[in-house]
């Protein structure tokens, strides 16, 4: 069956990648990020300092560009161009390398199995789009998350889910409204974006955070890892129900 023809899916499912697909740290990605700003915005401009876990890649230039006093007209006349040349410069380096020793416990298993079980997947993710794609691609799991919504196409991450929505409906001809969209991330942004577009998250300590570190931001469920395959999708077919 192809994604065009008619389905019920049971829901859709947009995983973060840093952190909760992929282990976070990805130095080809900083380094991209500050040979970007450097050629474009002609500052040298560096990541020192600047908060990274459940940021967009729009957010965290804007932040590091803004201590080199540009304003956020200056940033944003820019950003695209520079996005694009992080892009380039990110897929050049993966290109030459692999990120699949970079993927978390579980989450290759924990995908087929919602995949295979009717749920419409995706990413939802602070990276651009080309270096998200790249990502994926390079760790070999690109053709899992065949849609998404990427840190250069809003300003804050609670807009990234009508954004994967909206992806998702061009790709699966589906509606997954509130509810029926569930992230699973490892930031306490990942719950607040949920929260603010209505829909469901499981968490994941897979990143900076603890378990109760993230429980405290009541998600609706919570889990050490991905590793465990049937407590994950239980957590998520169990959203979907009371959804319903």
């Amino acid at each position: 069956m192809t994604h065009n023809e008619h389905r019920a899916w049971r829901g859709l499912v947009l995983f973060d990648i840093d952190g909760t697909l992929l282990r976070a740290g990805d130095r080809a990605h900083q380094a991209a990020f500050v040979r970007a700003m450097q050629e474009v915005y002609g500052v040298q401009a560096t990541l020192d300092g600047v908060p990274l876990a459940g940021m967009l890649d729009s957010q965290i230039a804007r932040l590091a560009l803004e201590r080199h006093g540009l304003s956020t007209a200056e940033i944003d006349a820019r950003l695209a161009e520079m996005v694009a040349r992080m892009g380039e410069h990110y897929a050049a380096a993966v290109a030459r390398d692999s990120r699949v020793e970079y993927l978390l416990p579980g989450v290759v298993a924990v995908a087929e199995r919602l995949r295979d079980e009717g749920f419409a997947l995706g990413v939802l993710t602070g990276n651009a789009r080309a270096v998200a794609r790249a990502k994926l691609e390079a760790a070999g799991v690109a053709h899992l998350f065949p849609i998404g919504a990427y840190g250069d196409s809003a300003r804050e991450r609670g807009h990234l889910v009508e954004a994967g929505q909206r992806e998702a409906w061009e790709h699966y001809r589906a509606s997954f409204d509130g509810p029926r969209t569930i992230l699973v991330g490892d930031t306490p942004r990942d719950i607040e974006a949920a929260r603010a577009a209505g829909a469901r998250v499981l968490a994941v300590a897979t990143g900076r955070y603890g378990v109760d570190d993230l429980a405290a931001h009541a998600p609706d469920a919570v889990l050490p890892n991905l590793s465990d395959v049937e407590a994950a999708t239980a957590a998520i077919h169990a959203m979907v129900r009371v959804a319903r």
